[in-house]
């Protein structure tokens, strides 16, 4: 059963954040999903900082096990959560990415919780973060 309402769920993210389907003024574009969620990133505001860097907001739909992901670290603040809106900073060279800024939404649309700047991270092969790299930086 919990199988079956992960496939819906992602179904049904996919038909709500379809790649033509504008999220405010925003055209949030598909790139992947794994076992805690669906992933998009606004492909109408990506900025190229230089040759190596990219700057884009990437949009996290969940999954039954990726809310369980975030209450386990951080508490049942995020029983309600419902997704995420994150400003990424992408280096194309070094294969590194971090967090700028994350916005976590209850499934109201109520701000959860702001998380401010990160430190890089060097992300693995077949990573969402790899996918974001194979769809910014080529």
């Amino acid at each position: 059963m919990k199988k079956c309402l992960s496939f819906v769920f992602i179904l049904c993210s996919l038909f709500i954040f379809d790649s033509t389907t504008a999220w405010g003024e925003s055209v949030w574009k598909y790139y992947g999903n794994d076992e805690y969620g669906s992933y998009y990133y606004d492909a109408e505001n990506v900025t190229r900082l230089s040759k190596e860097m990219r700057r884009v907001w990437v949009q996290s739909a969940y999954t039954d096990q990726g809310i369980s992901y975030w209450v386990q670290g951080g508490g049942e603040e995020f029983q309600n959560l419902g997704y995420t809106i994150v400003w990424i900073e992408l280096n194309c060279v070094e294969r590194a990415i971090r967090s700028l800024q994350i916005v976590f939404y209850s499934r109201d649309k109520k701000v959860l919780t702001p998380i401010n700047a990160k430190e890089w991270e060097f992300f693995s092969p077949d990573s969402m973060s790899e996918a974001l790299y194979e769809a910014l930086c080529f």
